[in-house]
């Protein structure tokens, strides 16, 4: 079958007892449902002819735009890890995988942090199938998911796990949770973030403290509980000073945020923009009274402060590095070097089970709590309420090493 304008062909074939992917030449045997299906679509899922297990992802719906790791046919990532366990299992050195390969349609940084989980928890998963891992965009926009295409060479560096994660473990006991498989996958995660996203970066100089805020539709009202929201500027200044207690003076602190550019952010970012802007600017003018000898930067240029910067930030961050109640920075934060201090906040709704997982086990990550001014709470306040709350210098309540 030949390949054209960079679209591979391959098929999917659903095995409905073993639920297992089948050599190209079986599946109009086999499964001609299935085959309509995908046919259907446009698209086929499969082995191609060199034993690469191939997995496109990417549907165009939504706001994403198709800038999303979605699967195309529902339950494909299972399929794909339960062929991955009974090949490794059954088939000894004659196995029929010889690489994973996850093929975005279009790599864009739209919800970047729910997309990256989903990412490396392929990658891990490859890993402990034994196998090398590839990832591609058959087109991209700029920004941290187009660097972070990758092709592993043969042999590529194996994964030593902790507690003896296997691929059993990924596939037979808890095959739908990406966040197990993230949790484990710390080693790869970091890697990437260095070596792919922060080494291509043109962001130059480091700061010794980096701080991302997550604003914007953090104001949101929604109709769960609050999931998000503000903190008192206190809390932020008592991490920054224990940093300084055990690494010494901070000479720069920067805090990342979105523009406050309204034409540039997201849909449902407009009509916060204007509050947005008086709570960072508010917390600069903390930082600076307590910390009268560092320079504060506001980073949220909406040109120069792309997503490669703020991660390269965070990434590069020289003694802290801090990340609130968000998706999008968990992951640059857990990968600063070992001798930086790395502040995740120990959220209920947002990526606990590896941030939890990434604080027991890696000695410079440590958990943060503190009073949150949620979203729903927000929405009914003053300016000058808002304002009222982040200026409470109590920290009786602010837990820095939960």
């Amino acid at each position: 079958m030949a390949i054209k304008n960079k679209q591979i062909s391959f098929v999917l074939a659903l095995a409905a007892a073993g639920c297992l992917l089948l050599n190209m030449e079986d599946v109009s045997t086999y499964l001609p449902s299935a085959t309509r299906h995908l046919e259907s679509l446009g698209e086929e899922y499969g082995t191609l002819r060199d034993g690469t297990l191939l997995v496109p992802v990417g549907s165009a719906i939504g706001r994403s735009e198709g800038q999303n790791l979605l699967e195309k046919v529902k339950g494909t990532r299972k399929i794909m890890c339960d062929a991955l366990y009974e090949d490794q299992r059954d088939n000894g050195n004659n196995r029929k995988f010889t690489r994973l390969h996850v093929q975005n349609d279009l790599c864009g940084d739209f919800s970047l942090g729910n997309m990256l989980p989903t990412l490396f928890s392929y990658h891990v998963i490859a890993h402990l199938a034994d196998v090398p891992f590839t990832f591609s965009c058959l087109d991209s926009k700029p920004g941290v998911m187009e660097l972070l295409q990758k092709e592993e060479e043969i042999p590529f560096p194996k994964s030593e796990f902790e507690k003896d994660y296997t691929l059993e473990d990924a596939c037979v006991n808890k095959a739908d949770n990406k966040f197990d498989d993230v949790a484990h996958g710390h080693h790869l995660i970091k890697h990437a973030m260095i070596n792919e996203v922060a080494a291509k970066s043109e962001v130059e100089g480091a700061d010794d403290a980096v701080i991302h805020v997550r604003l914007h539709d953090a104001f949101k009202k929604i109709r769960k509980d609050s999931q998000r929201g503000l903190f008192p500027h206190v809390a932020y200044s008592t991490m920054l000073q224990k940093a300084e207690m055990e690494k010494g003076p901070l000479e720069t602190i920067s805090i990342i945020t979105d523009t406050f550019d309204e034409d540039k952010v997201r849909t449902n970012d407009q009509g916060y923009t204007e509050l947005s802007r008086v709570v960072a600017e508010d917390l600069v003018l903390h930082l600076q009274e307590v910390f009268p000898n560092a320079q504060v930067f506001l980073r949220n240029d909406w040109e120069a402060e792309t997503t490669v910067a703020a991660y390269t930030r965070l990434i590069q961050a020289k003694k802290i590095a801090v990340c609130g109640c968000s998706t999008f920075c968990p992951l640059p934060v857990v990968s600063v070097e070992d001798d930086v201090l790395a502040y995740l906040y120990d959220q209920e709704h947002l990526n606990q089970v590896f941030t939890k997982y990434f604080a027991d086990t890696r000695e410079n990550v440590h958990l943060w709590d503190a009073p949150m001014l949620g979203s729903n709470d927000i929405a009914k306040l003053s300016e000058d309420e808002i304002l009222t709350f982040l200026r409470n210098d109590d920290t009786a309540n602010i837990n820095i090493d939960v």
